[in-house]
């Protein structure tokens, strides 16, 4: 956790490819690491700022730890679904999932924070992304008159996974925030059930590696409305399975099904994820 994070970048699927992009960035000095069959690509520096390139300003890749963009595949988009990012800004994972829908269907980008917002949409300018309506709104809020197909919920929460980007987290966090971020994020599962669609699909996110966050919410939640756990997907992270006993606490035996990444394991950010369906 106290290593300096190693600066990754998606590439925008939607106007060029990591092979293509990996050899555009070498060509102006710049060292890449190139993973076969993944989406992202290691920057080992360059002589000056990625964000300062031209390939960025084009749209052609998104700054995002590994960690990070690791989520999104977990869901599974098609082109022409409905789907909703509930905390969605800055855009990383709204970007992402318009990648995997081609670009087309729907999405429903909502945040509360309208500075945050700014940088959402000129993300989703930059990316070239066309199929995500932006509001802001608090999510717990949102009354809408149709169901969605899939749903992300990337929730606001402590952040103790992301303590290699920001070491302040180490002391500028403590229980009492733990709890209060628990009680937000049972407010936002209980909304997203609601504007879910039957058999439909929802993925709880945190880049906490608390378990009130994660496994103890996540067993409340299958316990106390209509969710069941998924299995996760095949990554190109090494995804541990969630703690069915934390601190002597007997969990629900399906919350193995959660997804752990954990920083020591991957040399990243620390998240967590649940893949659940609506019954």
């Amino acid at each position: 956790m106290d290593r300096e994070p190693r600066e990754s970048i998606r590439a925008n699927s939607l106007v060029t490819k990591p092979g293509t992009l990996a050899q555009d960035l070498r060509k102006k000095g710049f060292v890449i690491d190139e993973k076969k069959e993944a989406p992202f690509l290691i920057s080992r520096g360059g002589p000056f700022p990625l964000a300062s390139t031209s390939e960025f300003l084009q749209g052609k890749f998104y700054i995002q730890g590994l960690a990070e963009m690791a989520v999104v595949p977990q869901m599974d988009c098609r082109a022409g679904e409905a789907n909703w990012d509930m905390c969605a800004a800055p855009g990383g994972k709204t970007t992402q999932m318009a990648e995997h829908m081609e670009n087309s269907g729907a999405i429903l980008a909502t945040d509360v924070s309208q500075e945050k917002l700014r940088a959402l949409k000129n993300n989703l300018a930059r990316l070239g992304v066309t199929n995500t309506i932006v509001i802001r709104e608090d999510a717990r809020r949102l009354e809408a008159p149709l169901k969605f197909n899939k749903i992300l919920l990337d929730v606001p929460c402590t952040g103790s996974g992301i303590i290699r980007k920001d070491p302040s987290r180490k002391s500028s966090r403590s229980i009492k925030d733990v709890t209060f971020m628990s009680a937000i994020q049972k407010g936002l599962l209980q909304r997203s059930v609601k504007m879910l669609e039957d058999s439909g699909t929802l993925v709880y996110s945190t880049c906490s590696l608390e378990p009130e966050e994660n496994e103890i919410l996540i067993d409340w939640a299958i316990s106390s409305l209509p969710l069941e756990l998924s299995a996760p997907k095949k990554s190109f992270l090494k995804i541990s399975p969630g703690f069915t006993d934390p601190f002597g606490k007997e969990l629900d035996g399906s919350i193995s099904k959660c997804g752990r990444i954990h920083p020591h394991l991957n040399d990243s950010n620390g998240m967590f994820f649940a893949i659940l369906k609506k019954t």
